[in-house]
């Protein structure tokens, strides 16, 4: 995950778990470290940001597709280097992730998003305006494949002050939807992060399946 001041904009990715039976088959004794589907969301990470930087001036709706496909290259160009393997997780055999990002410009967020990581937008109240689906079907990931385009979804957000972006990864999925957790951020103080972290323990102990996953989130206060 990046968050980047300037200019503002604001990304998340979380790589496809590799598959840990093929591990075991092959006679891996451990996970790759450093992981390549962890490698493929840095890419991706790293590559949204210099690509918004470039365009950021005469940023635009159109823009958007064009910021995925130029970071999907980028993961294009190093599955062609490690090629494809069958511990990689996903039908499609490339290393891969899931990933999304949003763009601040004037009073606007242009957003993105593909597979299970989302965008998510709350009014001043931490009222839910808008959420993306974080639907998978068809599969889609981030793997270098240009098809992926086609099942991006994106779009412009109008935004007013004081509302909320949410970029974040699917182990945030079940938090964004209760009221306990969504009102931290309508008091917003120094101590959101220690908050975060505590309810998060404290509904990791719950129920695990749901609020235990890995997770990522990036908030942004317009």
């Amino acid at each position: 995950m990046i968050a980047s001041d300037a200019p503002p904009v604001f990304v998340v990715s979380d790589g496809v778990t590799l598959n840990f039976m093929k591990l075991i088959e092959n006679n891996a004794k451990n996970y790759p470290n450093p992981s390549p589907a962890g490698d493929v969301s840095r890419i991706f990470c790293e590559t949204v940001v210099k690509r918004v930087k470039e365009k950021y001036e005469t940023f635009g709706e159109r823009d958007v597709a064009d910021v995925f496909r130029y970071a999907n290259k980028e993961v294009r160009d190093y599955n062609e280097k490690v090629g494809k393997n069958d511990v990689s997780g996903n039908p499609t055999g490339y290393y891969s992730a899931t990933g999304s990002f949003a763009i601040i410009k004037d009073d606007k967020a242009y957003w993105a998003s593909i597979c299970d990581s989302f965008i998510a937008h709350f009014d001043e109240k931490m009222n839910l305006k808008f959420m993306s689906s974080g639907l998978c079907k068809p599969y889609a990931v981030i793997n270098g494949e240009e098809r992926m385009a086609d099942y991006l979804e994106s779009g412009v957000l109008d935004l007013d002050k004081g509302d909320c972006i949410f970029v974040f990864t699917d182990g945030f999925e079940y938090y964004v939807k209760k009221a306990e957790f969504l009102v931290f951020f309508k008091e917003w103080n120094e101590d959101l992060k220690k908050r975060i972290t505590g309810f998060s323990k404290e509904m990791n102990l719950e129920d695990p399946e749901k609020y235990g996953h890995e997770r990522s989130l990036i908030a942004v206060l317009f």
